[in-house]
């Protein structure tokens, strides 16, 4: 069935029927392709928190259950069910907008009476927890603001030391602020969709990097000053790796970047190898 409406679907004029009844989809039944916001296993159902599914669910499947589940519930428990799912994913905010899109959405949706009690239960829900990161981001500008102030003020006292020292203080604070964005920068990338290329044979990982790095140092042979890439940083080569490359996946992006330092040290430019695959790249690109 699915192929047979990608065949319908490559026409035009089939494909312009499709829409003019509804049918058209930017949807497939093809498993997964989804964020995880909400936790689900595959078998039985059981009367707890978690979605259950008789198998691997797709994306419509998967966010339809979402409220189905939470239809079950009402008044605190609807709070209960979702705080269970909120406290286990990783980026909050990234919930937050993910189940605020969908309320938005869903809420538009001819309803029962007590099926829009309960989507607007959960708003509420929703709503609480943006006042709460709004309460908590402007406590963190006036402890800076107030920090800074101090700092300002002990100079101004001609309390050197003191100043330098509520000066280190708010630079550790910042420093550790700064830190705790890039982790959540992280968690928020890796639950993006991430392709799944396996090496058959681990021993040529280092070989892949090498690779890489051959492409991403590549010149014109003719004009040296002439790149292959206009940029093309060792940031990028790591994210390539993490994001395409299932043995990279589960590593932070400065570990990626050790690792692949690791292995470019390996490669030897005089190796004769080495030379005819340099040589075969600038003829393929540049000949």
């Amino acid at each position: 069935m699915g192929n047979f409406r990608n065949w319908l679907s490559s026409n035009m004029l089939f494909r312009n029927i499709l829409a003019d009844f509804g049918s058209r989809s930017a949807y497939t039944g093809e498993p997964g392709g989804f964020i995880t916001y909400f936790q689900y296993k595959i078998g039985p159902y059981q009367r707890d928190h978690h979605l259950y599914f008789p198998k691997e669910p797709f994306a419509v499947r998967y966010n339809n259950e979402v409220f189905n589940k939470l239809f079950e519930y009402s008044g605190e428990d609807i709070f209960k069910y979702l705080d269970f799912h909120f406290d286990a994913f990783p980026e909050k905010n990234a919930f937050i907008l993910y189940l605020d899109r969908q309320l938005t959405e869903r809420l538009k949706k001819s309803l029962s009476k007590e099926r829009k009690i309960k989507l607007e239960s959960a708003a509420d829900w929703v709503a609480e927890k943006k006042r709460l990161f709004r309460a908590e981001a402007e406590l963190t500008r006036e402890d800076i603001s107030r920090d800074l102030q101090l700092v300002i003020d002990s100079k101004a006292a001609g309390k050197v030391d003191e100043a330098q020292q509520r000066l280190d203080n708010l630079t550790d604070k910042l420093e550790h602020k700064f830190e705790d964005a890039i982790s959540r920068l992280e968690s928020a990338s890796s639950l993006l969709p991430t392709g799944s290329i396996g090496l058959n044979n681990q021993n040529h990982q280092d070989k892949l990097v090498q690779l890489l790095y051959l492409l991403q140092n590549l010149h014109n042979p003719k004009n040296r000053t002439e790149a292959l890439f206009s940029s093309f940083s060792n940031i990028n080569l790591a994210a390539i790796l993490r994001h395409h490359f299932r043995d990279f996946a589960d590593k932070k992006s400065n570990t990626i970047e050790k690792k692949a330092k690791a292995s470019i040290a390996k490669l030897k430019n005089t190796d004769p190898k080495v030379q005819k695959l340099i040589q075969a790249l600038e003829e393929f690109f540049y000949a």
